[in-house]
């Protein structure tokens, strides 16, 4: 099938698999130049605002707690957008242009810039990320963190070997895809961050150009052929 043909075109293979290589990228960053901060990572950033509390390491405590809220309201934001009404087809759009302008403002901070700043902010745009963005060819999976997308694999690849049902198959190596493609990002982050420190996550606005162009231009077609 043509490309713009697809009934949801914010569900394509190749979409998905780009934004989840952008997620890994990012949680590498922030965790490396950040202060051990996970930006979408909200399961770790519990445990170590757990562990920080324990300690009465309360700075640090304060910059988890930040990046949970911040990541909790960048769901709710895309919820609320969600449920409006006659609202345009290029909405998620939105969402992709705010983290470019994010991950613009971070790579452009010295390092003095406050981790309980700049780490909020950046769960506030992956939690916008992974909410628009939240299908792959009709199958629910998360672009910021690769837990549920591993156990969807093995569930999935664990049903065709005893089933030996294709469609599992194929659901599964789409999910393993997933999984590599965040582990991709983050492996390509924690490199780039050897050679260009902060300013690394520049390289993520230069991804978000290419999806984003993309896919306005997929939705731009689709209209002209309507």
């Amino acid at each position: 099938m043509i490309r713009y043909k697809t009934p949801n075109i914010f569900q394509l293979r190749e979409i998905a698999i780009g934004l989840t290589f952008i997620g890994g990228f990012i949680d590498a960053y922030t965790f490396v130049q950040r202060g051990g901060v996970l930006a979408a990572g909200q399961t770790g950033n519990i445990i170590f605002l757990s562990v920080d509390l324990a300690n009465h390491n309360m700075p640090n405590a304060l910059t988890k707690l930040l990046t949970i809220i911040c990541f909790v309201l960048g769901i709710f934001i895309v919820g609320f957008f969600k449920h409006r009404p006659n609202r345009s087809h290029y909405w998620r759009l939105i969402f992709l242009i705010l983290e470019f302008v994010v991950c613009l403002i971070v790579g452009l901070l010295p390092q003095s810039a406050p981790n309980d700043l700049v780490v909020p902010l950046l769960a506030l745009v992956m939690a916008m990320q992974t909410t628009a963005f939240s299908q792959i060819e009709g199958n629910a999976y998360n672009n910021v963190f690769s837990t549920g997308n591993l156990k969807k694999a093995i569930n999935s690849l664990t049903d065709y070997l005893f089933k030996k049902d294709k469609t599992a198959l194929a659901t599964g190596l789409i999910y393993l895809e997933l999984v590599l493609g965040f582990a991709s990002g983050a492996i390509f982050s924690a490199y780039l961050q050897k050679i260009l420190g902060l300013s690394t996550i520049l390289i993520t606005c230069g991804l978000l150009l290419l999806i984003g162009g993309y896919y306005t231009l997929l939705l731009h077609k689709r209209a002209l052929t309507n």
